[in-house]
Protein backbone atom coordinates (compact mmCIF):
# COMPACT_ATOMS: atom_id res chain seq x y z
CA UNK A 1 0.00 0.00 0.00
CA UNK A 2 1.27 3.83 -0.95
CA UNK A 3 1.71 6.10 1.90
CA UNK A 4 -0.05 8.54 2.35
CA UNK A 5 1.42 11.49 1.93
CA UNK A 6 2.54 14.04 4.90
CA UNK A 7 2.28 18.05 5.35
CA UNK A 8 2.94 18.81 8.85
CA UNK A 9 5.88 17.58 11.66
CA UNK A 10 5.26 17.25 14.73
CA UNK A 11 8.59 17.38 17.71
CA UNK A 12 6.95 16.13 21.33
CA UNK A 13 8.85 17.85 23.96
CA UNK A 14 6.30 16.69 26.57
CA UNK A 15 3.49 14.51 26.20
CA UNK A 16 2.49 12.98 30.04
CA UNK A 17 -0.94 13.91 31.27
CA UNK A 18 0.61 14.67 35.17
CA UNK A 19 3.37 13.66 38.05
CA UNK A 20 6.59 14.07 35.23
CA UNK A 21 7.54 17.74 35.69
CA UNK A 22 9.92 17.52 32.81
CA UNK A 23 7.51 16.03 30.73
CA UNK A 24 4.43 17.55 30.73
CA UNK A 25 2.41 18.61 27.27
CA UNK A 26 3.92 20.45 24.36
CA UNK A 27 4.25 19.86 20.87
CA UNK A 28 6.20 22.14 18.44
CA UNK A 29 4.37 21.85 15.09
CA UNK A 30 5.45 23.09 11.51
CA UNK A 31 4.85 22.43 8.13
CA UNK A 32 7.25 19.64 6.37
CA UNK A 33 10.35 21.72 5.16
CA UNK A 34 9.92 24.35 7.67
CA UNK A 35 11.44 24.90 10.93
CA UNK A 36 8.82 27.81 11.86
CA UNK A 37 7.31 26.51 14.98
CA UNK A 38 3.66 27.06 16.73
CA UNK A 39 4.07 25.08 20.29
CA UNK A 40 0.98 23.39 21.37
CA UNK A 41 0.63 24.19 24.85
CA UNK A 42 3.81 24.70 26.87
CA UNK A 43 3.81 22.28 29.67
CA UNK A 44 7.67 21.61 29.09
CA UNK A 45 10.17 23.26 26.78
CA UNK A 46 13.47 23.00 27.46
CA UNK A 47 13.79 19.58 29.01
CA UNK A 48 11.97 18.14 26.16
CA UNK A 49 14.29 20.45 23.83
CA UNK A 50 17.09 19.21 25.10
CA UNK A 51 15.38 15.58 24.88
CA UNK A 52 14.68 16.63 21.32
CA UNK A 53 18.44 17.76 20.67
CA UNK A 54 19.33 14.27 22.16
CA UNK A 55 17.37 12.60 19.99
CA UNK A 56 18.82 14.92 16.49
CA UNK A 57 15.69 16.81 15.76
CA UNK A 58 17.19 20.00 15.00
CA UNK A 59 19.56 18.96 12.76
CA UNK A 60 18.17 21.22 10.31
CA UNK A 61 18.41 24.31 12.20
CA UNK A 62 20.94 26.97 11.21
CA UNK A 63 23.35 28.49 13.71
CA UNK A 64 24.68 32.09 12.71
CA UNK A 65 28.75 32.09 12.95
CA UNK A 66 29.56 33.45 16.00
CA UNK A 67 26.05 32.57 17.46
CA UNK A 68 26.54 32.08 21.69
CA UNK A 69 23.15 30.14 21.28
CA UNK A 70 22.76 26.40 22.48
CA UNK A 71 20.82 24.66 19.73
CA UNK A 72 17.89 24.65 22.55
CA UNK A 73 18.14 27.93 23.16
CA UNK A 74 17.88 28.78 19.41
CA UNK A 75 14.83 26.89 18.86
CA UNK A 76 12.95 28.68 21.56
CA UNK A 77 14.30 32.13 20.96
CA UNK A 78 14.16 32.21 17.42
CA UNK A 79 11.92 29.50 15.72
CA UNK A 80 9.19 29.17 18.32
CA UNK A 81 6.69 31.39 16.63
CA UNK A 82 3.77 31.68 18.66
CA UNK A 83 2.03 29.52 21.66
CA UNK A 84 -1.39 28.33 21.83
CA UNK A 85 -2.34 27.33 24.88
CA UNK A 86 -5.56 25.28 25.27
CA UNK A 87 -6.10 26.35 29.27
CA UNK A 88 -4.43 27.43 31.84
CA UNK A 89 -4.06 24.63 34.11
CA UNK A 90 -0.15 24.13 35.38
CA UNK A 91 0.24 21.48 33.72
CA UNK A 92 0.12 23.01 29.87
CA UNK A 93 1.70 26.36 31.12
CA UNK A 94 4.17 25.73 33.71
CA UNK A 95 7.27 25.43 30.93
CA UNK A 96 6.32 28.92 29.34
CA UNK A 97 6.28 30.53 32.87
CA UNK A 98 9.68 29.15 33.79
CA UNK A 99 11.44 29.98 30.79
CA UNK A 100 9.50 33.27 30.23
CA UNK A 101 13.28 34.91 31.60
CA UNK A 102 15.01 33.72 28.45
CA UNK A 103 12.10 33.20 26.28
CA UNK A 104 12.04 35.52 23.16
CA UNK A 105 8.94 38.46 22.64
CA UNK A 106 6.07 36.21 20.64
CA UNK A 107 2.46 35.98 20.93
CA UNK A 108 0.29 33.64 22.70
CA UNK A 109 -2.70 32.95 21.83
CA UNK A 110 -5.79 31.53 23.18
CA UNK A 111 -9.44 31.61 23.92
CA UNK A 112 -10.45 34.62 25.97
CA UNK A 113 -10.88 32.74 29.38
CA UNK A 114 -7.37 31.60 28.95
CA UNK A 115 -5.48 35.05 28.06
CA UNK A 116 -7.77 36.33 31.49
CA UNK A 117 -6.47 33.69 33.16
CA UNK A 118 -2.75 34.48 32.46
CA UNK A 119 -2.82 37.73 33.41
CA UNK A 120 -5.18 37.46 36.56
CA UNK A 121 -3.07 34.32 37.90
CA UNK A 122 0.12 34.32 36.30
CA UNK A 123 1.26 36.99 34.95
CA UNK A 124 0.60 39.47 38.34
CA UNK A 125 3.54 39.46 40.36
CA UNK A 126 2.30 37.32 42.62
CA UNK A 127 2.78 34.36 41.38
CA UNK A 128 5.08 35.29 38.48
CA UNK A 129 6.67 38.67 37.33
CA UNK A 130 4.19 40.08 34.56
CA UNK A 131 5.92 39.07 31.15
CA UNK A 132 1.99 38.69 29.70
CA UNK A 133 1.84 42.91 29.33
CA UNK A 134 -1.00 44.69 29.61
CA UNK A 135 -1.47 48.05 31.51
CA UNK A 136 -1.49 46.54 34.89
CA UNK A 137 0.87 45.25 37.05
CA UNK A 138 4.14 46.98 35.81
CA UNK A 139 4.42 44.59 32.37
CA UNK A 140 7.68 43.44 31.18
CA UNK A 141 7.28 44.13 27.69
CA UNK A 142 7.96 40.13 26.59
CA UNK A 143 3.93 38.35 24.95
CA UNK A 144 1.77 39.12 23.25
CA UNK A 145 -1.21 37.82 24.74
CA UNK A 146 -4.15 37.17 22.16
CA UNK A 147 -7.66 36.07 22.50
CA UNK A 148 -8.83 34.66 19.52
CA UNK A 149 -12.69 34.42 18.89
CA UNK A 150 -14.40 30.82 18.40
CA UNK A 151 -14.47 29.92 14.88
CA UNK A 152 -12.70 33.15 13.74
CA UNK A 153 -9.42 32.36 11.51
CA UNK A 154 -6.14 34.16 12.67
CA UNK A 155 -2.42 34.27 11.32
CA UNK A 156 0.24 32.63 13.51
CA UNK A 157 2.52 35.41 13.37
CA UNK A 158 6.11 34.40 11.93
CA UNK A 159 4.91 30.86 10.15
CA UNK A 160 2.75 29.97 7.03
CA UNK A 161 0.06 28.75 9.23
CA UNK A 162 -3.25 29.89 10.84
CA UNK A 163 -5.17 28.83 13.14
CA UNK A 164 -9.35 29.04 14.30
CA UNK A 165 -10.05 28.24 18.11
CA UNK A 166 -13.11 26.00 19.45
CA UNK A 167 -14.38 25.70 23.24
CA UNK A 168 -14.36 22.58 24.75
CA UNK A 169 -15.63 21.43 27.93
CA UNK A 170 -13.39 20.89 31.34
CA UNK A 171 -15.33 20.69 34.06
CA UNK A 172 -17.35 22.99 35.83
CA UNK A 173 -15.37 26.09 36.35
CA UNK A 174 -12.61 25.73 33.04
CA UNK A 175 -13.09 25.55 29.25
CA UNK A 176 -10.37 24.36 27.25
CA UNK A 177 -9.68 24.42 23.86
CA UNK A 178 -9.78 23.03 20.32
CA UNK A 179 -7.13 24.20 17.86
CA UNK A 180 -7.72 23.78 14.16
CA UNK A 181 -3.97 24.29 12.64
CA UNK A 182 -4.17 24.93 9.09
CA UNK A 183 -1.15 25.43 6.05
CA UNK A 184 -1.93 25.54 2.31
CA UNK A 185 -5.44 24.22 2.72
CA UNK A 186 -4.30 21.17 5.17
CA UNK A 187 -5.58 20.40 8.75
CA UNK A 188 -4.28 19.46 12.48
CA UNK A 189 -6.90 19.39 15.25
CA UNK A 190 -5.23 19.47 18.52
CA UNK A 191 -7.74 19.37 21.44
CA UNK A 192 -7.16 20.04 24.71
CA UNK A 193 -8.34 18.44 28.05
CA UNK A 194 -12.07 17.22 27.57
CA UNK A 195 -14.30 14.77 28.98
CA UNK A 196 -17.18 12.92 27.20
CA UNK A 197 -19.76 15.16 26.03
CA UNK A 198 -22.79 13.88 28.61
CA UNK A 199 -20.35 13.69 31.31
CA UNK A 200 -19.39 17.43 30.90
CA UNK A 201 -23.60 18.32 30.16
CA UNK A 202 -21.96 20.27 27.51
CA UNK A 203 -22.24 18.75 23.42
CA UNK A 204 -18.53 20.90 22.82
CA UNK A 205 -17.40 17.49 20.62
CA UNK A 206 -20.54 17.48 18.52
CA UNK A 207 -19.83 20.76 18.07
CA UNK A 208 -16.27 20.43 17.15
CA UNK A 209 -17.10 17.34 15.00
CA UNK A 210 -19.67 19.10 12.92
CA UNK A 211 -16.87 21.73 12.19
CA UNK A 212 -14.35 19.07 11.22
CA UNK A 213 -17.08 16.78 8.94
CA UNK A 214 -16.37 18.84 5.67
CA UNK A 215 -12.46 18.75 5.85
CA UNK A 216 -12.59 15.14 6.76
CA UNK A 217 -14.99 15.24 3.37
CA UNK A 218 -12.98 17.34 1.59
CA UNK A 219 -9.87 15.11 2.56
CA UNK A 220 -8.32 18.11 4.21
CA UNK A 221 -8.02 17.00 7.88
CA UNK A 222 -4.83 15.53 8.58
CA UNK A 223 -4.92 14.37 12.08
CA UNK A 224 -6.65 15.09 15.49
CA UNK A 225 -4.72 15.13 19.20
CA UNK A 226 -6.78 13.94 21.65
CA UNK A 227 -6.44 12.98 25.24
CA UNK A 228 -6.43 10.20 26.69
CA UNK A 229 -6.08 10.01 30.52
CA UNK A 230 -6.87 7.30 32.07
CA UNK A 231 -7.28 3.72 30.90
CA UNK A 232 -11.15 2.27 30.91
CA UNK A 233 -11.25 0.53 34.44
CA UNK A 234 -11.45 4.46 35.95
CA UNK A 235 -14.93 5.24 36.94
CA UNK A 236 -17.06 7.72 35.26
CA UNK A 237 -16.84 10.02 38.57
CA UNK A 238 -13.35 9.29 38.79
CA UNK A 239 -12.48 10.93 35.39
CA UNK A 240 -12.36 14.65 36.76
CA UNK A 241 -13.51 15.63 32.87
CA UNK A 242 -11.25 13.29 30.62
CA UNK A 243 -11.29 10.63 28.26
CA UNK A 244 -10.39 7.15 28.29
CA UNK A 245 -9.84 4.56 25.34
CA UNK A 246 -13.50 3.42 25.25
CA UNK A 247 -14.91 7.55 25.13
CA UNK A 248 -12.16 7.77 22.55
CA UNK A 249 -13.79 5.06 20.51
CA UNK A 250 -17.09 6.02 21.12
CA UNK A 251 -16.67 9.69 20.38
CA UNK A 252 -14.68 9.06 16.66
CA UNK A 253 -17.59 6.49 15.81
CA UNK A 254 -20.09 9.10 15.94
CA UNK A 255 -17.93 11.43 14.10
CA UNK A 256 -17.56 8.61 11.44
CA UNK A 257 -21.47 8.37 11.39
CA UNK A 258 -22.14 12.28 10.68
CA UNK A 259 -19.11 12.22 7.68
CA UNK A 260 -20.60 8.47 6.43
CA UNK A 261 -23.83 7.58 7.61
CA UNK A 262 -24.06 4.96 5.11
CA UNK A 263 -20.61 3.36 5.60
CA UNK A 264 -19.13 4.90 8.87
CA UNK A 265 -16.80 1.91 9.17
CA UNK A 266 -15.00 3.23 6.59
CA UNK A 267 -15.38 6.75 7.04
CA UNK A 268 -12.09 8.03 8.91
CA UNK A 269 -10.19 5.13 7.80
CA UNK A 270 -6.36 6.37 7.77
CA UNK A 271 -6.80 9.29 9.79
CA UNK A 272 -3.72 10.77 12.42
CA UNK A 273 -5.05 9.97 16.08
CA UNK A 274 -2.49 11.02 18.33
CA UNK A 275 -2.94 10.19 21.80
CA UNK A 276 -2.00 12.69 24.40
CA UNK A 277 -1.93 13.58 28.00
CA UNK A 278 -1.74 9.68 29.09
CA UNK A 279 -0.92 9.88 32.98
CA UNK A 280 1.30 7.80 35.00
CA UNK A 281 0.85 6.66 38.44
CA UNK A 282 2.51 5.69 41.39
CA UNK A 283 1.45 2.35 41.59
CA UNK A 284 3.41 -0.97 41.20
CA UNK A 285 1.92 -2.91 37.98
CA UNK A 286 0.97 -2.42 34.23
CA UNK A 287 1.88 1.46 33.38
CA UNK A 288 -1.07 3.20 32.49
CA UNK A 289 0.49 4.15 28.69
CA UNK A 290 0.72 0.55 28.13
CA UNK A 291 -2.71 0.15 29.40
CA UNK A 292 -4.43 2.74 27.38
CA UNK A 293 -2.39 1.28 23.99
CA UNK A 294 -3.45 -2.02 24.16
CA UNK A 295 -7.51 -1.29 24.80
CA UNK A 296 -7.10 1.49 22.45
CA UNK A 297 -5.66 -1.02 19.59
CA UNK A 298 -8.52 -3.75 20.61
CA UNK A 299 -11.26 -0.93 19.70
CA UNK A 300 -9.64 0.80 16.94
CA UNK A 301 -12.60 -1.14 14.63
CA UNK A 302 -12.47 2.43 12.21
CA UNK A 303 -9.18 2.09 11.11
CA UNK A 304 -7.47 4.88 12.75
CA UNK A 305 -4.34 5.45 12.50
CA UNK A 306 -3.02 5.48 16.28
CA UNK A 307 0.10 7.78 16.70
CA UNK A 308 1.41 7.35 20.70
CA UNK A 309 3.62 10.49 20.82
CA UNK A 310 6.88 9.86 22.74
CA UNK A 311 8.86 12.49 24.13
CA UNK A 312 11.76 13.97 21.63
CA UNK A 313 10.76 11.38 18.90
CA UNK A 314 9.42 13.45 16.09
CA UNK A 315 6.60 12.35 13.46
CA UNK A 316 5.11 13.41 10.24
CA UNK A 317 1.52 13.88 9.24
Amino acid sequence: MEKAPRYFRCIPLGVEGGLIESNLPAYLLAPIGSTDFVCLDAGTLLAGLRVARAQDCFSDIEMPPGSSDSIEGRVLRHHVKAYLLTHTYIDHVSGLIMNSPADSAKPIMALEETIEGLQQHVFNWVTWPNFGGGSEPKPIAKYQLVALEPGERSSIPGTAMSVEAQPLAHGVRTDSAAFLVDAEGHTVVYMGDTGPDHLEDRPTTLRLWERLVPLIRDDRLRAIYIESSYSDETPEDQLFSHLTPKWIMRAFRQLAGMVAPRSPVTALAGLGVVITHIKPHLDVGEKTRDVVKRQLREQNDLGLRLVFAEQGKPFEI
